[in-house]
């Protein structure tokens, strides 16, 4: 497929890197030379400097013939122009990253499904349904649902009492008879390991598991996590991000939810929309005497919303100290993005690449389903449907040479779910739920279709 790219940046990038491993023929645009460099020196992209709302520009990168064109620079204006003009030139499938709520709402002027667009992505609103499921499921550091929700895999710390710590990991399925998972993959000391069964748990590891979602619970209390989850929760930033967080816990009436910010217009703006909030309108150089003030050391859940990622980094870390149990970081610069666990961050949400992949889930076309990436570890929970042509169908995973870096977490058969074991037998049109690295994504797609 063709793929044009408008925008050079963290979502641009990992979308390049994305399709180009998955064998797409990709164009990237941007007017800053040095992310144009970025992306023809790392991937194999053409990576062209210029406005993509240039229609030279645009006929340069090969908009004419592209199937598909991806608009993600940070300018909303930009994005509907580029995808606008894409269309008048040809290109049948548009999709624009948009930040203004204004054009998603049921009343507003211009329709941009109108103009041609086909998809819209609203980064703030994948970032907040990210951290409302983190603070719905406080003992995960990562979540990510599989399957259409019947299967989850969560990714968690393993506590100094837990019972599992020391134990093969092929002794876990018969300690554990009542219900079913995979351990898919383990963080230690910051590298990815893939486990297999003689390897064994250890104190302070980070695991990642698949299990039925109705089994989480169980999956959180042997990992040393049996507590119930707090429902005080004071939320920094009332920009659109917290904001929302906000709207989407107060439909749940057992919440206590404060929210301080301390820009007057936000301020203002967040006691407007919010009704079952405590909104405190702080003082800049204050916030740290404020989240005291305002009870954060009885708080179960800190969130760190606002718009300036130094701010939530120190405000995360002064509550880690005030050992609040769950943290949850707002980050967008991706140069903070490898160290926000070694300086001690609990859980830290890049709205950039949830926009990324809330787009890949969008177009990876019929066999690949759904593609995340996971936080704090170089791997991908990627969906495929087996092709009728796999070299896979018909047989048993423990027959089967998979690439190196993944390995099947389960198998959807004929609308059933399974956990995957070496007896699983793979059947084409099965749906089967992968971790992986990212270089063997396009590997593996190969082998199932």
């Amino acid at each position: 497929m063709k793929i044009v790219i408008v925008g050079a940046g963290v979502v641009g990038l990992h979308l390049a890197k994305t399709l180009s491993w998955d064998g797409h023929e990709v164009s990237v645009i941007d007017n800053n030379q040095k992310l144009v460099d970025r992306a023809s020196s790392n991937f194999d992209v053409m990576a062209i400097r210029g406005n993509g709302t240039s229609v030279g520009t645009l006929i340069q990168a090969g908009v004419k013939k592209a199937d598909l064109l991806i608009a993600v620079t940070s300018v909303d204006e930009v994005n509907i122009v580029a995808c606008m003009l894409a269309r008048e030139l040809g290109s049948p499938t548009l999709i624009a990253r948009v930040r203004n709520q204004e054009f998603s709402g049921d009343d507003v002027p211009v329709n941009l499904s109108n103009l041609g667009i086909t998809q819209i992505i609203h980064p703030e609103l994948e970032a907040a349904k990210e951290v409302e499921k983190l603070i719905r499921y406080q003992h995960a550091i990562d979540l990510v649902e599989c399957a259409g929700g019947k299967m989850i895999l969560a990714g968690f710390r393993i506590e100094s009492d837990s019972p599992i710590i020391g134990k093969p990991l092929h002794s876990l399925t018969p300690a554990y008879p009542d219900f079913a998972m995979r351990l898919v993959a383990i963080s230690r000391q910051g590298k990815t390991v893939i486990p297999f069964g003689d390897d064994r748990i250890e104190d302070a590891d980070t695991v990642y598991i698949i299990a039925h979602s109705e089994d989480l619970e169980k999956i959180f209390s042997f990992a040393g996590h049996p507590h119930p989850i707090s429902h005080d929760v004071m939320i920094l930033g009332g920009d659109l991000v917290g904001r929302l967080v906000a709207q989407r816990l107060e439909q749940d009436k057992s919440f206590n939810i404060k929210l301080i910010e301390s820009d007057p217009v936000k301020s203002r703006e967040a006691a407007q929309m919010l009704r079952n909030t405590t909104v405190i309108r702080g003082d800049e150089e204050l916030d740290v005497d404020l989240m005291v003030l305002e009870g954060i050391d009885s708080m179960g859940v800190f969130a760190a919303l606002s718009d300036d990622d130094e701010n939530n980094i120190v405000t995360s870390l002064f509550a880690r100290h005030l050992k609040v149990k769950r943290t949850i970081t707002l980050i967008s610069k991706p140069d903070y993005f490898p160290i926000a666990r070694a300086i001690g961050l609990d859980t830290t949400v890049n709205e950039l690449l949830l926009t990324s992949d809330a787009i890949l889930k969008h177009i990876m076309g019929s066999r690949i389903l759904a593609i995340s990436t996971l936080r704090g570890i170089n791997a991908e929970i990627v969906e495929y449907r087996v092709g009728s042509s796999s070299k896979t169908a018909g047989r048993r995973l423990r027959d089967i040479t998979f690439p190196q870096g993944s390995l099947i977490g389960a198998i959807e058969h004929e609308g059933i779910v399974s956990v995957a074991v070496g007896d699983s037998k793979i059947v084409a049109g099965d749906t089967v739920v992968t971790f992986c690295v990212p270089e063997a994504v396009s590997k593996l797609e190969k082998l199932l279709r």
